[in-house]
């Protein structure tokens, strides 16, 4: 509880620093709606900088892609009603008539490679995705547009990076191949763009089938939505 307290009081004084500063210098950024009254406008930036050092940083694709790791992802769902009591969420359910882009005829890891041959990586900071009918998601990837330096200069590209496709892959209901979903976003990893991120802000659904649909065009196991 203690430890909790100064964690509280310790972000409240960071925000309020962040928000005096505001009174000086407008970023035209999410930084502009930090708040000290509202703990997540200052989590969010920071959970950004964290992510982007575990992005950068990883010892390696045996640990974001490892089965622990999507064990703990999809335990996100039963965190659901805490997060929103704290301002935010960690899973919400998606329209595959909207944001669907297509079916993949192969297998997962077969998908997953191609995926990381067009630049993604595993997502690290994504909130957990449903379809309607209660089908969870079984894989989450992020394009910020290409490769990023690596080391701290990594970490620092990150920040600038403030767009980001997202695919989404789910098991057919007939369990013949997988179903591809994606949007186009605010960036998660960068501290200038978290917030807006988390709300939503900017979303462009269409955009991002788009981009996907172009990066898969040529693979045969790939079938685009009509």
């Amino acid at each position: 509880m203690i430890f909790g307290a100064l964690v509280t009081v310790s972000l409240r004084a960071v925000a309020t620093a962040v928000a005096s500063a505001r009174n000086i210098v407008v970023t035209t950024t999410a930084l502009d709606t930090v708040d000290p009254e509202e703990p997540v406008t200052i989590l969010a930036p920071v959970v950004a900088v964290l992510g982007a050092i575990g992005a950068v940083f990883k010892p390696g694709e045996e640990l974001v892609d490892s089965y622990c790791f999507r064990w703990v992802r999809s335990l996100l769902p039963h965190a659901e009603r805490v997060a929103n009591d704290r301002g935010f969420y960690t899973t919400y359910t998606i329209r595959p008539e909207a944001e669907a882009v297509g079916v993949w005829h192969g297998s997962l890891d077969d998908l997953e490679a191609t995926l990381r041959e067009e630049g993604y990586h595993f997502g690290l900071l994504a909130s957990h995705k449903e379809l309607p009918d209660g089908r969870r998601e079984v894989s989450s990837w992020v394009d910020v547009g290409g490769p990023v330096c690596s080391g701290l200069l990594g970490v620092l590209e990150l920040q600038l990076r403030t767009w980001q496709t997202h695919v989404t892959v789910f098991e057919r209901d007939d369990g013949d191949g997988y179903l591809v979903t994606a949007h186009h976003e605010r960036a998660a990893y960068s501290a200038l763009t978290a917030y807006w991120h988390l709300r939503g802000r900017d979303l462009h659904v269409e955009k991002g089938r788009r981009i996907v649909a172009d990066q898969l065009a040529e693979e045969s196991r790939f079938e685009p939505v009509e």
